[in-house]
């Protein structure tokens, strides 16, 4: 009785044997006619080549034409896999995507019909990489042959692209070129805050400082115009691009080039002073050609200091007629306030000042509440703006003469909430610029005498001190011969950088864009003797400086003692990172000062803490034993 499984013979029909049915079908099988096969004479079922399918093996090998031996190559720097293309690819070992990627590189597979393919383990340490196959083929009119074999992968080491950019010391792609033609780096330093903060440089490879600005450059292009993106966001700025053929493929055609982008910031700053041209000040609402600059982000925002109108000047609308500030940051001069006359605004007539918004408190220095407490502090500055902008005929003298000569100005400034007698301000002497020179004789005639920018805090800086905040800064390329031929001054950046550092303490609404850091060798200022509960009584300034060794302003020394000049002082709650709750150190405690606000916590050492106690007056003082600190 000759029998077979199915399956055994492709040449043989399909035979399904029910549990119930198998003995009629085994004699249905032995009275099937059969024949002998045409090469072995080994009997068969009859098929259209009378042949077995043992034969058909032997006449046709259908495996014959695939590669059973391949080469593939893998970069050993980053381990990605080369495709046939010679395209690379990160592939998991063992993955459908390495799959797909070894079944293209066989030669003739293609000629059959692929019926399954799986892996065959492998030493890690061999090299080697198996495939098992099963393929299928038609070598006569219906019949199909099926066949099994291993395919090996024989794994090389080949340096990608990639690798070979990054160790021959080439490996940008997209450079953006940040630009700004002024003698001075106040907006980059700005620009440099704004792109720590949102994390715009993390795809960067590297950063070079060039002499009117700074090169980032990206191993990919989209890397690239993200970069650009953000800057036109965020400053006012016009863009351009190129691009430069490096290598070409003959054969193929394809290329690799570089790209470069050009973001051009323009040349105007805040608290500069700008005559505008008569088309540009027609086109933005017919506003008076001299305003100041008084904030600068994707657009500029000009205001008249003579009537308080504010309006916006586009980028595209600037380079239409370009023009240069008439007088900027190196030209203020400081003036002493003689007298003050606050003049009626119609257009605030019977209207309340802007609340600085809502909100409950949230807990200090937590990363969740970071944006929270970064918009609850700006709509509070930008309404102690709104509150401080009025309009007022200021009569100002020059410092530098003052008590010389009796000469004195008068100015329509838009500082009247600001400033009070015998302050100081920063401003220009516009009638004696060279502005007036360069306009007709109606129109330098129209100029005011003084402008005033921004109020003054020379006296406090007298003093040295500390600062309890730090900024963090972009890691640039310090290697000479990176910076060789950039023809770059530094000798004015320790001016500049301490300058950025006063607008950030002077401007409320400034730092509240930013990321400030506490200064972990240096604690906050003492505020206990100074900001007192509603409740309390005030204490009596003699009192203060009979017992605390002060001198006769109240200035302990540390520049501190100028809180009534409306400082606006860098709080604890506004170091949004890197803030130490004295954890590990047993020395630091918390001591809390009461504000109108609520309880704000400062940090304290021991000497600070006995120095405070021995300001408050006996009726104030605490009993015996009772020690005004919270431990945590």
């Amino acid at each position: 009785l000759n029998t077979c499984r199915q399956g055994d013979d492709p040449l043989l029909p399909s035979i399904s044997i029910p549990p119930s049915s198998s003995t009629s079908v085994v004699m249905d099988i032995v009275d099937e006619h059969r024949i002998l096969c045409c090469e072995c004479a080994v009997p068969i079922v009859p098929n259209s080549l009378n042949t077995c399918a043992n034969c058909l093996n032997k006449r046709h090998d259908i495996g014959a034409a695939v590669s059973k031996q391949v080469q593939q190559n893998t970069c050993r720097g980053c381990d990605r896999f080369e495709r046939r293309d010679g395209s690379w690819a990160a592939v998991e070992p063992e993955s459908k995507e390495l799959l797909a990627l070894l079944l293209r590189k066989p030669r003739g597979l293609t000629s059959v019909r692929l019926v399954d393919a799986s892996f065959i383990w492998t030493e890690p340490h061999s090299r080697r990489i198996k495939l098992k196959l099963t393929v299928q083929k038609e070598v006569a009119a219906a019949a199909v042959l099926q066949q099994s074999f291993v395919v090996e992968y024989v794994l090389g080491n080949k340096q990608c692209t990639a690798c070979q950019r990054r160790e021959a010391k080439d490996t940008w792609v997209a450079v953006v070129q940040m630009r700004q033609k002024v003698p001075h780096k106040r907006t980059f330093l700005w620009l440099e805050q704004l792109i720590l903060k949102h994390r715009a440089h993390t795809d960067t490879t590297n950063i070079v400082e060039a002499r009117d600005g700074v090169d980032f450059f990206f191993g990919s292009r989209a890397h690239a115009e993200k970069l650009v993106s953000f800057l036109a966001s965020v400053a006012p700025v016009r863009t351009k691009h190129s691009k430069q053929l490096i290598s070409q493929d003959t054969h193929t055609g394809k290329g690799r080039h570089k790209f470069t982008y050009s973001a051009e910031v323009l040349p105007l700053c805040r608290e500069d002073l700008v005559w505008l041209p008569p088309a540009t000040a027609r086109a933005i609402g017919h506003v008076a050609n001299l305003a100041i600059v008084s904030k600068v982000s994707n657009v500029l925002h000009l205001l008249d200091p003579c009537t308080m109108q504010s309006t916006e000047l586009q980028p595209l609308l600037f380079w239409k007629a370009p023009f240069r500030a008439a007088m900027s940051r190196a030209q203020l001069v400081e003036f002493v306030v003689l007298d003050i006359e606050l003049e009626e605004q119609p257009w605030r007539r019977g209207k309340a000042a802007p609340s600085s918004g809502g909100g409950d408190d949230l807990p200090l220095g937590t990363q969740a509440n970071q944006a929270v407490q970064s918009a609850k502090m700006l709509r509070a500055a930008r309404a102690a703006e709104a509150r401080a902008s009025k309009l007022a005929e200021i009569s100002v003298a020059r410092r530098d003469d003052f008590g010389t000569n009796d000469r004195s100005m008068r100015s329509i400034s838009h500082l009247g909430g600001v400033l009070k007698v015998g302050d100081y301000a920063w401003g220009y002497c516009v009638a004696a610029s060279p502005l007036a020179a360069e306009l007709a004789d109606a129109e330098a005639q129209r100029l005011p005498e003084v402008v005033l920018v921004k109020k003054s805090y020379s006296e406090r800086r007298r003093a040295p001190r500390r600062r309890h905040w730090k900024l963090q800064h972009l890691q640039k390329e310090s290697e000479p011969g990176v910076l060789r031929g950039r023809h770059m001054d530094t000798s004015g950046y320790e001016e500049q950088y301490e300058e950025f550092m006063q607008d950030l303490e002077e401007d409320p609404t400034l730092r509240a864009h930013v990321d400030l850091y506490r200064e972990p060798n240096v604690p906050a200022p003492i505020s206990v003797s100074h900001r007192q509960h509603p409740a309390q009584p005030a204490v009596d300034d003699d009192d203060l400086c009979g017992d605390g060794g002060q001198d006769s302003d109240g200035d302990d020394g540390d520049g501190s003692g100028h809180d009534d000049d409306g400082f606006p002082d860098v709080e604890l709650e506004e170091l949004l990172d890197g803030l130490s709750l004295g954890a590990d150190s047993d020395e630091e405690q918390f001591t809390f000062s009461t504000t109108e606000d609520g309880e704000t916590p400062s940090f304290l050492t021991a000497e600070q803490r006995a120095s405070a106690l021995a300001n408050v007056p006996p009726e104030f003082a605490m009993p015996s034993g009772a020690a005004p600190a919270f431990h945590f």
